[in-house]
């Protein structure tokens, strides 16, 4: 998988926080909350003293969920090969005993073979053989994605193949080849689970995640101006602007 964004800005890093923080609560969701659902699951999965892995952690918002929810003792490794990522996720984890921040590529991973319990990644470049080789035998791996654009498919009809698509190898096309990529791999007891979600957003607000998140090549505002009227006349409802999204989860056992 290395079609996402690889390694962020400080200026991205900013930008994304502050959206996590202040955007995210407060748009209206049709259908299942994602992130929720992502993060119950894969505490679920941690028993006490469990050593889990976050492969691209990003601003450490999803571990430190995971730590509030999951059982004690739990002990977290969260990385991302972004210098800016891993500043502000050590921040946001300062009081946080349990959880580690390290500076790692997510293609080569720097653990010796079976030391996690747990591996998750969340719409990061990484490598599925290479998370398989840290985990312990009946060690669990989840793997947050989106089925065909890396957001929203609104988007794609507005702004053609300028859309960056989440994974554009063969293998992430359906969820049949998606789990036997994970079974190539050496997992077990692989499914998915697929969603369809719609959000509805202000137009600052699309604005300010495409200036963050990789959705669209070269975004810019003025330059995109056409584009984003566009997107407002075709798909504005009274609730904001319709987005409709379709990620996925993948679950599998070593």
């Amino acid at each position: 998988m290395k079609n996402v964004a690889y390694g962020d800005t400080e200026k991205q890093v900013l930008m994304r926080q502050h959206f996590i923080k202040h955007d995210e609560p407060v748009i209206e969701r049709e259908g299942v909350n994602v992130d929720d659902f992502y993060i119950n699951e894969v505490a679920k999965r941690c028993s006490e003293h469990s050593m889990m892995l976050d492969i691209g952690t990003g601003t450490g918002h999803i571990p430190l969920q995971i730590s509030r929810r999951g059982p004690a003792g739990i002990y977290i490794v969260a990385m991302d090969v972004s210098k800016a990522s891993v500043e502000i996720a050590k921040k946001n984890a300062r009081t946080l005993k349990n959880v580690e921040i390290l500076r790692g590529d997510g293609y080569n991973l720097p653990f010796k073979d079976g030391s996690f319990d747990l591996a998750i990644c969340r719409l990061a470049p990484h490598s599925i053989k290479e998370t398989h080789r840290v985990l312990k035998t009946k060690g669990c791996y989840v793997l947050y994605g989106y089925g065909h654009t890396c957001c929203w498919k609104e988007l794609e009809e507005v702004f053609g193949n300028r859309v960056m698509m989440f994974c554009e190898q063969e293998w992430w096309k359906t969820p049949q080849s998606r789990l036997e990529k994970l079974k190539e791999r050496g997992f077990k007891e692989v499914y998915e689970v697929d969603f369809l979600i719609k959000e509805y957003y202000t137009m600052d607000q699309i604005q300010r995640r495409m200036e963050f998140d990789p959705i669209i090549k070269e975004f810019h505002r003025r330059k995109d101006k056409t584009e984003l009227e566009s997107l407002k006349k075709k798909f504005s409802i009274e609730k904001g602007i319709r987005l409709t999204g379709d990620p996925v989860i993948l679950f599998g056992t070593k």
